[in-house]
């Protein structure tokens, strides 16, 4: 082998070499952008899931606005809504034509720390309109619970209930 020969080998050697070596930086370069690029787009997909989410949450905290506030008008917001209710009471029954005595009005609190109101009731009058008066008693538009009711014919003509009633207290 002659020199120049020599010399075109070495050069096509190191050409070569070089060639390899700039291939595989290339390809490491390459593979490092590609996890990179991996990484922002699951960041920039977290992102749009939340961005999404709370999108999605605004839009039902404006759709229930009114439901929501529907909700928290079934609840009294204090104690003091308990006279309002007992005066509410009092001008229907004597609408209704029975006699009403309001025998408990108290606060309480249960196991799981909930505060209600309870309202115990006793009237009388005709049959049709204690028990009128006991149904709507039931369905009352607050958050409550009928604790007892007790009907009890007192003449032919009239009878008596005793209701006791527990209101809840929302003060959020």
């Amino acid at each position: 082998m002659g020199t120049k020969t020599k010399k075109i080998f070495i050069i096509s050697v190191i050409t070569a070499l070089v060639s390899i070596a700039v291939l595989v930086f290339f390809s490491y370069e390459i593979q490092n952008q590609g996890v990179r690029l991996e990484e922002q787009i699951a960041i920039l997909t977290e992102s749009n899931t939340k961005e999404s989410a709370h999108v999605r949450l605004n839009r039902l905290v404006q759709d229930t606005e009114s439901e929501r506030a529907l909700l928290a008008s079934s609840f009294f917001k204090d104690e003091g809504d308990s006279i309002l209710f007992l005066g509410e009471i009092e001008t229907l029954a004597g609408a209704l034509g029975l006699s009403l005595k309001t025998e408990e009005l108290d606060k309480v609190v249960d196991e799981e720390k909930r505060e209600s109101i309870r309202m115990t009731f006793s009237y009388d009058g005709a049959k049709d309109t204690v028990f009128t008066f006991s149904k709507l008693m039931e369905v009352t538009p607050y958050h409550s619970r009928v604790e007892s009711l007790s009907l009890r014919k007192l003449t032919n003509e009239n009878w008596q209930g005793t209701l006791t009633i527990l209101i809840s207290i929302n003060s959020l």
